[in-house]
């Protein structure tokens, strides 16, 4: 599967849902409108203009409570996808938790996601809910929520675990998660005439019986209102039906495409089917019991047991289990409990070795394919880091020194103007600690720098709004404190705040305005040239460039110019990045393809190249696999390090 193309497509599939949302409105009030003709003209018999602005009146109303109500709801999932995990009884499962079953949870998604090159997401437990299901909720990766019922933690072993993981993480990648927040406010606003319906009959049943009989006036008035509350309630049960038939429509193919994700991410077909097979054979199955569980039932790993009309959001177990398995003998598998403190041993697997020098380039022009992304590398990366990196990057104020550390200079002179400067700011014990972990991970290979980088984000989700203001503020203080600010250190800071910007600000990321490279050529210039320039002198910067122009000679109405490198630097390229932000996935491919060229010009991708490529992939919205040379990734040269940017 190629991610970009399937992330157009969910883009493309969004104009789609909204044609149907429409259809659905209009189908949902001609039923409104036919329904109280025949109430209100042969119940209660309303005729002529009466009936007609009493029509009039409930298809108005009907159509702005359907999209004020899908407008509210939309609006508040903007805050991502922690949104529908609280709303479905979710509690986060706080990094560096003692209980067994939710390290081993938050193990297994950490790995996923370093293994894709995304941001590790914050995890959500159902702890109500015994059935088998997960969830994957966001409307960005950046803050997307991993969601998982209690059962699904007791009942799985690890290696099923991981298959339901990677399913989630498959519609992360391709685009589905953001198209089914919005199939939540659409579902939301066709649901919630029914809500009304019962609230309206509720209220005015109870009021009906406590006034005199003599009152016939206020009776009657009762007894209109009474039936409009019930005529809402028949009606909730249309939206209901065409909400289901919108998620239907939307879901079960994806589901497929999903599956057969998992099984490439974790090259373990096994995991995924026994999932499958688990929730086929135990008495709770996949079902939910949360009252807003149908609202996100098609964002769900299996069914949650509302079947409502016929109209299910997912395809049959068996079905799934045979594209899988074609050769399953239709068994499913019991799902006991585990003895209370049972530990399970997972073999470690070792990821296939990646292409070395020769091979960067052949390896790079498979960005998006789902065959880069392989779960055993991100194990592979996670079990090579140190434990205190591990366990620095799950405590809130040691996370924040890890970065601060990254930012920090190599060269002495500069580093002591710097820590001076966070002392000055967060106190002498931040310094301290920054400048513990600046040495420490001063020659650490690129993908284990970004590795630690991705676990330590859901962390600082977790800082207060104050602490927030200040990180930001000194990690823009750390980088200009010596009046230069280097590629890098441009790159980590844009690439840190755009992470916690979503989350602590609420910020949204932008629509769709570019269709073309042709339509950003002066931006592609910028970034391609500051690729160029990467660590070169001109003639060599020239050369790359050069060799680079076989990538666009097919590309009509654009033809980029190679830039001096005071006219591509940090200052320039931010502004750059955020316009690419609002590229297509294919113009994103386009043009970290020939970033990737550009990077692996001469054959080999160095671990400076690796980092900076995947920090530019980041700011625009993309992500990459880590990008490593060696199967065992060994402490680099300085020389071949991204700390080597902060030579002046």
């Amino acid at each position: 599967m190629d991610f970009f193309q399937a992330q157009d497509d969910a883009r493309r599939r969004t104009r789609v849902l909204g044609v149907y949302f429409v259809l659905c409105i209009i189908g949902v009030v001609v039923l409104v409108e036919v329904l109280l003709a025949l109430i209100m003209g042969s119940g209660v018999g309303l005729k002529g203009d009466d009936l007609a602005v009493m029509l009039a009146i409930a298809g108005v109303g009907t159509v702005g409570i359907i999209l004020m109500s899908s407008l509210y709801k939309s609006i508040s999932l903007r805050r991502g996808g922690a949104v529908v995990a609280e709303d479905l009884g979710g509690r986060r499962v706080v990094p560096g938790t003692g209980d067994v079953e939710e390290r081993r949870l938050l193990n297994v998604v950490e790995e996923m996601a370093i293994a894709s090159g995304t941001p590790v997401p914050q995890v959500f437990i159902l702890d109500n809910e015994s059935g088998i299901n997960a969830f994957a909720a966001g409307t960005e990766p950046s803050n997307a929520v991993i969601g998982v019922t209690r059962g699904c933690v007791q009942r799985l072993s690890r290696a099923e675990l991981q298959g339901v993981i990677a399913h989630e993480f498959s519609h992360i990648l391709n685009g589905d998660m953001r198209l089914n927040m919005r199939l939540i406010g659409m579902v939301f606003g066709l649901v919630v005439i029914t809500l009304l319906g019962r609230v309206i009959v509720g209220i005015f049943r109870y009021a009906g019986s406590g006034r005199s009989s003599r009152d016939s006036k206020g009776m009657g008035a009762v007894a209109v209102i009474f039936l409009i509350g019930l005529v809402l309630l028949i009606v909730g049960g249309i939206g209901t039906f065409f909400a289901r038939l919108l998620q239907a429509a939307v879901s079960r193919q994806r589901e497929f495409l999903a599956d057969a994700s998992a099984v490439q991410f974790t090259r373990e077909p096994d995991g995924i089917s026994g999932a499958l097979k688990k929730i086929g054979g135990q008495q709770y199955g996949s079902k939910m019991t949360s009252a807003k569980a149908m609202e996100a039932s098609h964002m769900f790993f299996a069914d949650g047991g509302m079947f409502a009309f016929g109209f299910a959001t997912h395809p049959p177990l068996d079905l799934r289990i045979r594209a899988i398995e074609a050769h399953w003998d239709g068994k499913f598998l019991a799902s006991e409990l585990p003895p209370v403190g049972a530990r399970e041993v997972h073999p470690p697997q070792l990821p296939r070795k990646r292409a070395a020098a020769a091979g960067a380039v052949s390896m790079l022009s498979q960005l998006g394919h789902s065959e880069m992304i392989e779960v055993a590398e991100g194990r592979a990366l996670l079990d090579g880091l140190e434990e205190s990196w591990v366990e620095a990057a799950h405590d809130r104020q040691d996370a924040q020194a890890l970065l601060f550390g990254l930012l920090v200079a190599d060269d002495e002179r500069l580093r002591a103007g710097e820590l001076a400067a966070l002392q000055a700011h967060c106190g002498p014990e931040a310094a301290v600690r920054a400048g513990k972990w600046q040495a420490e991970l001063r020659g650490l290979h690129s993908a284990r720098k970004m590795a630690i980088i991705d676990l330590c984000i859901p962390t600082l989700r977790g800082m207060s709004d104050e602490e927030y203001r200040r990180f930001v503020g000194v990690t823009r203080q750390l980088i200009q404190s010596d009046g230069q600010v280097t590629l890098f250190e441009y790159m980590l800071q844009h690439l840190i705040r755009r992470h916690l910007a979503s989350h602590f600000e609420q910020r949204g990321f932008p629509p769709i305005k570019y269709h073309s490279l042709g339509a950003l050529g002066r931006d592609s210039s910028v970034v391609l040239s500051a690729m160029a320039w990467l660590g070169r002198e001109q003639g060599e910067a020239e050369a790359v460039w050069k060799a680079m122009e076989a990538g666009w000679r097919d590309v009509k109405g654009w033809e980029p110019v190679f830039l001096p490198s005071e006219e591509c630097g940090p200052a320039l390229i931010g502004p750059v990045l955020e316009r690419f932000e609002a590229a297509t996935p294919i113009v994103k491919k386009a043009l970290l393809a020939l970033c990737a060229q550009a990077a692996a010009e001469d054959g080999i991708l160095t671990s400076r190249e690796g980092e900076l490529l995947r920090m530019v992939a980041d700011a625009i919205g993309c992500g990459v696999p880590p990008l490593v040379r060696e199967l065992a990734l060994g402490e680099v040269e300085a020389g071949d390090s991204l700390s080597a940017c902060h030579a002046r």
